[in-house]
């Protein structure tokens, strides 16, 4: 079957498709959902919050390889064998609330539902594309692009609630900078007017300026 062009991908639809065998889950911030070598035996849908996806090297030294919001899913390793494992850890950037959805839910639906599973597997790669550019983007680029280009996806389409609070040391972990640079680059920002605080923090969109590659 093939799928009309350009139609994009329904989370609603599809979570309703696979209705009733989610579950509500909540996750305190810094909270671990997942780690590494664990079983892979579901995959989570975000209702409200951001996770962090992040790896550690045999040093110890942990890196940050994704940050997911409202709308996004994550843990899609659980649809990859048949004795799947996480290859890498989930850890709640702030409060969470998630569905939650059992692996052998949804390769059900992904088997019986052509469409369903077209849908998915485009919107996953997607966002594993989207993981791909960010870290060219960490090799490349100044430390004030990497952290222009972090503000503006976690605020992107409205998805990162105003009242979400990202740390300083959260943000230079996802840049791969100190906390110390960070906050230089945040006031600099503030300055410029590209930046506001309030209830949260506001990233207006001239912050778009900086990115030379948008």
């Amino acid at each position: 079957m093939q799928r009309a062009p350009g139609k994009t991908f329904d989370a609603a639809s599809f979570l309703i498709s696979i209705c009733p065998e989610k579950r509500a889950v909540r996750f305190a911030e810094k909270e671990i959902i997942f780690s590494k070598g664990e079983r892979s035996d579901s995959i989570f849908y975000i209702e409200k919050g951001m996770v962090k996806l992040t790896v550690t090297s045999r040093q110890g030294k942990e890196a940050i390889i994704g940050v997911f919001s409202r709308g996004d899913f994550f843990g899609e390793s659980c649809i990859a064998d048949d004795q799947p494992t996480r290859f890498h850890n989930a850890v709640a950037l702030t409060d969470l609330r998630a569905l939650k959805i059992d692996r052998s839910s949804i390769m059900r639906t992904l088997l019986e539902r052509s469409d369903a599973c077209y849908g998915f597997l485009t919107h996953i790669l997607r966002c594993n594309a989207r993981i791909q550019d960010d870290l060219v983007n960490n090799l490349l680029d100044s430390s004030e692009e990497r952290l222009a280009r972090a503000l503006v996806l976690l605020a992107r389409s409205g998805k990162v609630e105003p009242s979400a609070r990202i740390s300083q040391q959260t943000l230079a972990e996802m840049i791969g900078t100190t906390r110390q640079r960070v906050n230089v680059l945040m006031q600099r920002f503030r300055r410029s007017g590209l930046i506001e605080y309030g209830r949260g923090l506001e990233v207006r969109e001239s912050l778009r300026t900086i990115l030379r590659n948008d």
